[in-house]
């Protein structure tokens, strides 16, 4: 016994599909420059070393592929960090053997995380490329 169905529209979802794949990318590079700025300024306010807040910084929403990121603290460039200032972020951030550790990046991370998630997920579904 054989079966044969036709199938139509296909070609038009598979653009449909390839297109949502553009927007997915442009809308979370979107929601990661706003939430950035929202850890940056939770990283600002944890901080207590002063002469540290001007090199907590963001590094422009950047993508790798569908891999997209941004870079938010003290970013492993000169252009943007000076080595003196990410040496001593490291002592305080994890201590050393002359002071205890006084976290403000990893607090501000666990924290803002899932209100990054969701402000992510959020701006996904206003564009109708996520249901849930």
């Amino acid at each position: 016994m054989k079966a044969a169905w036709e199938v139509q529209g296909l070609e038009d979802y598979m653009d449909m599909l390839k297109e949502a794949g553009k927007q997915v990318n442009v809308v979370s590079r979107e929601a990661l420059a706003e939430v950035g700025q929202e850890l940056q300024a939770e990283m600002q306010i944890r901080c207590k070393v002063d002469k540290l807040l001007p090199y907590i910084k963001i590094y422009t929403p950047q993508r790798e592929g569908d891999y997209n990121y941004v870079a938010v603290g003290f970013v492993h460039d000169l252009a943007y960090t000076p080595a003196w200032a990410a040496i001593l972020a490291n002592v305080i951030e994890f201590g050393s053997v002359h002071n205890a550790a006084m976290p403000f990046i990893r607090p501000a991370v666990r924290a803002m995380r899932s209100a990054v998630n969701a402000k992510i997920a959020a701006r996904l579904k206003a564009a109708t490329l996520v249901d849930e």
